[in-house]
């Protein structure tokens, strides 16, 4: 483009990438009030620029900076790495087509050493921004969503919904599988290898802490569902004082029989009780139920994945 200079990001741009990212969010929030305030911009970009194998590149144009775009290194378990620009990765002011030179400017060396699959979080309500990357040959991954908790009135599914204990991890487990399972076949095609039922009950002793809640659903004397909450460190998107929806699975017996609205309406009443004033949540666009169930309950996009995987 006429009279833009790219070259490559290095310690001299923080401030001037710190100011754009500053100027991003406060657009974002206009758009999404429930994001949280961004207190130093730039100590989320230094997250970005010291992460592992972290490279980008900064723009100016007629000597005043315009965007800038650093991805790093991401180790997907039992899959190949990325390259991703995370949250704080990228920032645009003015023509938002300036970003698909940031993007050509950058992808040489990711690809170069090996790494082809690459992953970007854009903020939804730019839909120009998010235009530039579908123009790059990026899809929409998945949506990282929240919204607030509430009273909200309990569903009547047949089911009678409990705290878990660690005597639940079993059947916990067992869920979890069976959603990751579902994953493999069309429309998803997920590459992530399945792990066997055992590494996955170990991790559920793991995750035994303070940082998880786990509720399940029963009928008839048979744990049907659950919903695993996480107290998730703050971020771009996630406020302080905000839980997360981390884990959510309904046996496909149950499927469809109100499990999955009545375990969600008790833990936003619960999160509500509890002072939690927002929760988060995400799903991946190729999963047909969440994509279709999540934005039902209340749940409203504020940044969408993009990912491409360079043949």
């Amino acid at each position: 483009m006429a009279g833009l200079e790219v070259v490559p990001f290095s310690d001299e741009h923080l401030d001037a990438a710190a100011a754009l990212l500053a100027a991003r969010h406060a657009r974002h929030r206009e758009a999404e009030p429930l994001l949280p305030e961004l207190q130093d911009p730039r100590a989320a970009i230094e997250r970005e620029w010291r992460a592992e194998g972290a490279s980008g590149v900064f723009a100016t144009r007629d000597g005043a900076p315009v965007a800038y775009l650093v991805a790093s290194r991401y180790r997907v378990p039992r899959a190949a790495d990325w390259m991703r620009a995370n949250l704080a990765g990228l920032a645009i002011d003015g023509d938002r087509e300036a970003m698909r030179d940031l993007y050509a400017a950058a992808a040489q060396r990711w690809v170069d050493d090996g790494l082809t699959q690459h992953v970007a979080f854009v903020p939804t309500h730019d839909a120009e921004l998010v235009d530039a990357w579908f123009r790059l040959s990026f899809g929409a991954s998945s949506y990282l969503a929240l919204r607030a908790t509430g009273p909200e009135e309990p569903f009547d599914a047949g089911v009678e919904i409990r705290p878990g204990t660690p005597d639940d991890f079993g059947e916990a487990a067992r869920l979890e599988l069976e959603m990751a399972g579902a994953m493999v076949p069309s429309p998803s095609f997920s590459g992530v290898g399945l792990q066997s039922y055992d590494e996955v009950l170990a991790e559920w002793h793991q995750e035994d802490n303070d940082d998880f809640v786990l509720f399940v659903g029963e009928r008839d004397g048979r744990v049907v569902g659950h919903v695993l909450l996480y107290r998730r460190p703050p971020d771009l998107r996630v406020p302080e004082n905000s839980i997360d929806l981390a884990q959510a699975s309904t046996e496909p017996a149950a499927r469809g029989t109100g499990v999955g609205r009545a375990l969600t309406a008790h833990v936003v009443r619960w999160a509500h009780e509890n002072r939690y004033p927002v929760m988060t949540t995400d799903w991946r666009m190729t999963n047909l139920w969440a994509s279709r169930f999540w934005p039902k309950r209340g749940f409203r996009p504020a940044f969408l994945r993009l990912y491409r995987s360079i043949p």
